[in-house]
C-alpha cells in the first residue's frame, strides 16, 4: 500500500482521544484538502450491494463507487474499498495486517483485546436506510407463544448468537442479568447466524431467540420468516452498526480528522444517490463493551 501523508505523530494521541476529538470537532469546517491521501479499506456492510447476498438485494441500496470518486475529486482522498461478503474473512484479513481502515461493524474490530484493535479509532458512523446508526439484539417469540414478557423466559430454552456477535450474545445475557432472568446453561443454544436461531424457534426446539434487529428485514432470514410471525419482548442496549475506522499506526491524527471532515461534507446535500441511507455522521460516544459471556 502506498500511503501519502500517513504515519506521523500517531503515538501522541490514543485512539480514544482521537475519537473524542473527532466528536468535538465534527461541527467545524472541513479541514483543508491538503496533499493526496490513499487508504485501502476492508468493507463489510449489511446494506451494501457488494457485500450482501441476493436474499436482501431489495434493501441493499448502497454502493461506494460514486462516493469514492467524489471524495477523490473534492478532497484528494482516495478510498479504495476491498469488499467481503463474509465478516469472518474480513476479520481474518484485518488481523493479518491488511488495510489502513475498516468499514464494518466495529465489534468485529474491537472484540479482541490487544493486537491491531488497540490502534484503531472510529472516524465516522454510517447510517442505515432509515437514517439510524444503531445495532441491537431483539428477543423474539412466536406470535402465538404464551410467553408475554422477558420475565417469562426464566428456565426456558433460548437460541442466541455466538460470542463474535455482541448484540445477540453478550448484550443479550447482560439484559437477562439486569432483569434477573435465569437462563440455565442447558437452556442456551448458541448458533452462528440469525437464520439458524430462527430455524430452532420456528421448529419448536427453543422458546425464544435473540437475533439482530435487522435480521427479519435485511438478512437471509427474509427467505424463511416474516416479522409478522413473531413478537418482540425485549431489546438489548445499542452499539454502533457500521463505522469507518482507521489504524492510527498508519494514518496520522490530522489525516483522520481530515478524512472525517470530507466524509461529513459529502454526506450533506452532495451525497450521491447510490449512497442510500444518509451517509456518514460523527462517531457516537461508545465505550467498547467488555461484558461477561
Amino acid at each position: 500500500m502506498i500511503l501519502f501523508g500517513a504515519g506521523a505523530g500517531w503515538s501522541a494521541e490514543t485512539p480514544a482521544e482521537i475519537e473524542t476529538a473527532l466528536r468535538r470537532e465534527a461541527g467545524e469546517e472541513p479541514a483543508p484538502a491538503g496533499g493526496p491521501l490513499r487508504l485501502v479499506v476492508g468493507v463489510n456492510d449489511v446494506y451494501c450491494k457488494d457485500t450482501s447476498c441476493k436474499c436482501v438485494e431489495h434493501v441493499a441500496i448502497r454502493q461506494y463507487g460514486d462516493f469514492c470518486r467524489a471524495l477523490k475529486e473534492r478532497h484528494r482522498i482516495e478510498l479504495e474499498p476491498v469488499y467481503f461478503m463474509e465478516p469472518y474473512e474480513l476479520e481474518r484479513a484485518f488481523r493479518d495486517g491488511k488495510f489502513d481502515g475498516m468499514l464494518c461493524k466495529p465489534w468485529l474490530v474491537f472484540r479482541h483485546a490487544g493486537g491491531r484493535s488497540e490502534g484503531m479509532a472510529r472516524v465516522a458512523d454510517l447510517r442505515d436506510p432509515d437514517g439510524g446508526t444503531g445495532l441491537w439484539g431483539i428477543v423474539i417469540v412466536p406470535r402465538d407463544s404464551p410467553i408475554r414478557r422477558l420475565a417469562d423466559l426464566s428456565g426456558r430454552r433460548i437460541a442466541c448468537g455466538q460470542p463474535d456477535a455482541y448484540e445477540k450474545h453478550q448484550a443479550a445475557f447482560e439484559l437477562f442479568r439486569r432483569e434477573n432472568i435465569q437462563i440455565p446453561a442447558s437452556g442456551r443454544v448458541e448458533k452462528a447466524s440469525c437464520l439458524e436461531c430462527l430455524d430452532l424457534l420456528m421448529g419448536g426446539d427453543v422458546d425464544a431467540a435473540v437475533i439482530s434487529n435487522y435480521a427479519l428485514t435485511a438478512d437471509c432470514a427474509v427467505d424463511v420468516a416474516s416479522p409478522d410471525a413473531f413478537r418482540i419482548i425485549g431489546n438489548t442496549d445499542k452499539i454502533p452498526l457500521t463505522s469507518l475506522m482507521v489504524d492510527l499506526k498508519r494514518v496520522s491524527p490530522d489525516d483522520a480528522r481530515r478524512l472525517q471532515g470530507a466524509l461529513l461534507d459529502l454526506s450533506g446535500d452532495g451525497l450521491p444517490p447510490t449512497m442510500g441511507g444518509g451517509g456518514f455522521v460523527a462517531p457516537a460516544s461508545w465505550k467498547v463493551p467488555r461484558a461477561r459471556p
